[in-house]
């Protein structure tokens, strides 16, 4: 057995406890449903959040890249016909808006937008012509 399991609650954890008793059984269910859907929205923050620091600096050149090109007149406007509209964070007044989303509605989105994207690529193989250096060299 671990240790952590052997270990005493804290004080936090004991009044939550003590706090759940106190309601009837049917309302502890409700409470404790609202907690797993809270955890498990937490712990999706906290990937994203994770996620989002490891791609950061890539994120960074690559939107300096963007921007050097859209100056120079090379960019061009991303096509993406694919016959439904797709949610984006853009749609939401904030990420904080995006993660209150059900979690399956949140994982469709990211589902259809990764397949969009993934339809583009394959459609689209200039990306296949950059070398890596070509995005550090910005």
């Amino acid at each position: 057995m671990s240790s952590r399991a052997l270990a005493k609650p804290s004080k936090r954890i004991a009044t939550l406890v003590k706090m759940m008793e106190s309601l009837p059984e049917t309302l502890q269910d409700r409470v404790v449903e609202h907690l797993r859907e809270y955890l498990e929205d937490l712990r999706d923050e906290e990937q994203w959040n994770v996620s989002f620091q490891n791609t950061e600096q890539s994120l960074i050149v690559a939107a300096k890249r963007a921007k050097q090109e859209i100056l120079e007149g090379k960019a061009q406007p991303l096509d993406i016909d694919i016959g439904l509209k797709i949610p984006t964070l853009a749609d939401y007044p904030s990420r904080r808006e995006f993660m209150q989303l059900p979690l399956e509605e949140r994982r469709s989105i990211l589902a259809k937008q990764a397949e969009a994207m993934l339809q583009h690529y394959r459609e689209d193989r200039e990306w296949q012509e950059l070398k890596a250096g070509d995005l550090i060299d910005c």
